[in-house]
């Protein structure tokens, strides 16, 4: 097949790296008005305007295997062993692509790699299945290489999102506006019934459809994941832009929007208090009247030993510390995390800290919720340092871990995690809690570094070097 086979490739991708975004923001698009409160009026004293634009390029699952299945049709029963994350919607899909009833169709869970969303597996379980079916009992094993995982699974949605804000005459900020453009985060097998969501079904000689990308409503969301501030401004409007038309394929990646979300308001929070002379933890304190949001923010920077207003840039090589928080959704845990991050004279940022204080609710299993919250911390670093899918305007050229590097254990900082046990609360999830806190932690470490903002991630070598020089 490969030494037979011919192939047509067209350039219908668009164009990648920074001029990408520019084309994000001119696509087609569906509005979704999140929040909207009244517009912003003077009060009759002076009033200042800060704006900014951040970006996330489209990232990969990365699981350390590629995704594989065991299939194998008898008398009219299909048996599928996958390491899907939902058989039962692998089965509803499966007998939906395959015109089986779902009673004719068994999937078994096995151990295979794991992903945070939606990666290859299902996607193999149909291969598998569609092989099977011509074998007459015949098993059949079925396993993508690692250049089939990175250039056909789903990614997480790249996001542009634009702030801005207006401040009155006591630094208090009275406006805020948050702008999202953004594809799907969810594509996974029956979250669209109107289509098949396997990607060998769309190219069978009678393909099936599409499914139809859509935004998870609020208060969980989607695209629009924590893009509403928990904060205290009198005045907030969130819009997301839905953009339909996906150039490549995308899915749920862990978090989904919250990750980008967090990263552009914490980060924005950071450029206001900046502008407005004021520390940043003070600042947040300002505007928060939450007091279990107030605690996790100030026990993280008691924790991590925070001194109000320092500027450690101009050290070689620099060293910097920032802080952000969230809650998670806007309805799990709250996390507060303090980043530690020295930047070399290559541009090369470590982390060498992360201090998180988390608040669960009612804490069963303390050791869970530190092992949550650090896998997240590492994780968020990761795709906050180095993790990009790169792209031509004929196909995916990241292939192999070398076009796609993910931290190695000499990158992991030493974490530490405090947590506060509210055993009067209900409990509150806290597995996807550290992410956004994180990256945009992370961002605020190495403008306190270096005194330059960086916003569009991945912050590689490269970037932040364009950024000091």
């Amino acid at each position: 097949l490969r030494a037979s086979a011919r192939w047509t490739e067209a350039p219908d991708l668009p164009p990648s790296g920074g001029a990408f975004f520019d084309h994000m923001r001119k696509m087609p698009a569906r509005d979704m008005v999140i929040k909207a409160t009244s517009p912003a009026t003077a009060s009759g004293g002076k009033v200042t305007s800060v704006e900014a634009e951040y970006t996330r390029p489209y990232q990969s699952h990365g699981s350390i295997g590629p995704s594989c299945a065991v299939a194998q049709m008898k008398d009219g029963k299909l048996q599928v062993w996958t390491h899907s994350q939902g058989v039962f919607p692998l089965r509803a899909e499966l007998s939906r692509a395959l015109r089986m009833k779902p009673a004719d169709i068994v999937c078994t869970h096995a151990e295979g790699s794991g992903c945070y969303g939606h990666n290859g597996a299902d996607d193999v379980a149909f291969d598998a299945a569609l092989v099977a079916r011509s074998l007459n009992g015949r098993p059949v094993k079925l396993q993508w290489m690692r250049e089939d995982e990175f250039a056909w699974e789903p990614y997480g949605s790249a996001m542009l999102l634009k702030m801005h804000a207006l401040l009155d005459e006591s630094k208090q900020i009275v406006s805020w506006q948050h702008e999202i453009w953004s594809h799907s985060h969810n594509m996974r097998p029956t979250s669209n019934p109107d289509g098949i969501a396997f990607l060998g079904s769309w190219h069978l000689t009678d393909p099936a459809r599409r499914p139809t990308p859509v935004n998870g409503p609020q208060p969980n969301g989607a695209a629009d994941r924590n893009a509403v501030p928990l904060y205290d401004f009198p005045r907030q409007n969130v819009l997301l832009h839905f953009i339909t038309d996906m150039p490549v394929r995308v899915s749920a990646l862990r978090g989904l929007g919250a990750y980008a979300n967090v990263f552009a308001l914490e980060s924005f929070m950071d450029e206001i208090a900046l502008a407005a002379g004021e520390d940043p933890v003070a600042f947040r304190l300002k505007h928060m009247k939450n007091p279990r949001a107030r605690a996790v923010i100030e026990m993280a920077a008691e924790k991590a030993g925070w001194k109000p207003n320092a500027k450690n840039y101009g050290a070689a090589p620099n060293i910097g510390r920032g802080i952000a928080f969230a809650q998670y959704k806007n309805l799990a845990c709250y996390c507060a995390v303090v980043a530690d991050v020295t930047v070399d004279r290559n541009g090369m940022a470590k982390v060498t800290r992360a201090v998180a204080a988390v608040d669960a609710g009612l804490i069963i299993n303390p050791d869970g919720v530190i092992n949550q919250i650090e896998g997240g911390i590492i994780q968020s670093a990761s795709w906050t340092l180095k993790e990009q899918v790169k792209f031509d305007r004929q196909r995916i050229t990241t292939r192999s871990w070398a076009d796609y590097p993910i931290f190695t254990f000499n990158d992991v900082p030493q974490v530490e995690v405090h947590l506060i046990n509210r055993p009067d609360e209900r409990p509150l999830g806290a597995g996807e809690g550290s992410q956004g806190p994180t990256v945009a932690a992370i961002a605020n470490a190495i403008a306190n570094a270096t005194g330059k903002r960086p916003r569009d991630l991945p912050f590689t070598p490269e970037k932040i070097r364009a950024l000091i020089v």
